[in-house]
Formats: C-alpha cells, structure tokens, sequence
C-alpha cells in the first residue's frame, strides 16, 4: 500500500477461495477509479502468498493508481475486492 513503483512489478498476494473459480488483477487511476482494466487476463488457478500478476508500469502515466484483486467463486460471486494505492514514478 502507497509503495512508489518503476518499470515491470510483481504483484503479490493470496487468491484462494474454497470454491474458487477465478481471480482477477486490474487498475484504475487515482484513488477511487471510475473504470479499471484486467491486467493481462483471468487465472484460473489459486495463489497462496505468491506471484499474483506481473504489471509493466512503463505503458501508464506517472502517477497514483488503485489495483484491484477479485475473487470469483463458481456460482460467479465474489467477496469485496482488495484494493491498494501505489504511485507509479517511471
């Protein structure tokens, strides 16, 4: 939360569910996004404290951005999404 991040990062976290179906990573710029964007694609496999997505922040102005973890169940619910601020500074 509120890291200063460069270049390509690693985003990494827990994405487990017990009927886990999918997760997702997107970002939105600012701190309260009116749209945000699926980095790369969905996962259809669960992450327990590793590597959740790799972001290349070099195709994104500089400047604070929100990333957004979501956890789809199989019946297509999912808890609130984590959220966390970063700055991007390339």
């Amino acid at each position: 939360m509120g890291e200063t991040v460069a270049g390509r990062i690693s985003i990494q976290g827990t994405a487990n569910h017990g009927q886990f179906q999918f997760y997702k990573v997107e970002f939105g710029q600012g701190e309260d996004p009116s749209s945000w964007h699926v980095i790369h694609d969905i996962h259809k496999t669960p992450i327990i404290g590793g590597a959740l997505e790799s972001f290349d922040t070099t195709v994104i102005p500089n400047g604070i951005y929100s990333l957004q973890l979501t956890v789809v169940d199989v019946t297509g619910n999912y808890p609130a999404p984590h959220r966390v601020r970063i700055v991007v500074q390339n």
